[in-house]
């Protein structure tokens, strides 16, 4: 196989780091993904439940940014939520624009069943690879990414 190019030690280092986050990141994502769909829900569904029930009522701008989403696709999320009858949409008290969301009976009954498995798997498929104090160096350092942003 070629060699890839060089941009530089620390460079090449920062790359590396990049892509085999990236493809962590992925990896994850799918396995995620194909769990949630085997529940009929997408991520950005199960992101928006799993928020209103641990979060309780929010605004459609609080909860784009939790999960990490767009308005436009945001928009889309919502409405099939409704459409299940897992959520429910109505205007702010105190202005009309800002829309206040919360999850319905349904939809707490099915993330109260489905996320200690969620969270079970996440476990899993981390422990697979990482000790708890690995797990723990992870998830400081990615924080710290995170907040250097």
């Amino acid at each position: 196989m070629k060699r890839a190019r060089s941009y530089g030690k620390h460079e090449d280092i920062v790359l590396r780091a990049h892509i085999e986050l990236s493809r962590s990141l992925t990896k994850i994502r799918a396995k995620e993904t194909s769990w949630l769909g085997d529940r009929d829900l997408t991520l950005p569904q199960f992101g928006i439940l799993e928020s209103l029930y641990h979060l309780g009522r929010l605004t459609v701008g609080q909860i784009t940014t939790l999960t990490l989403s767009t308005p436009g696709n945001i928009t889309v999320v919502i409405k099939n939520l409704q459409s299940k009858g897992l959520i429910n949409a109505k205007p702010s008290e105190e202005d009309r624009r800002i829309k206040i969301l919360e999850i319905t009976e349904k939809g707490s009954s099915i993330i109260q069943s489905i996320f200690p498995s969620h969270v079970e798997n996440l476990s899993g498929w981390y422990d697979k690879a990482l000790s708890e104090d690995e797990i723990k160096t992870l998830s400081h350092l990615l924080r710290k990414l995170e907040k250097a942003q």
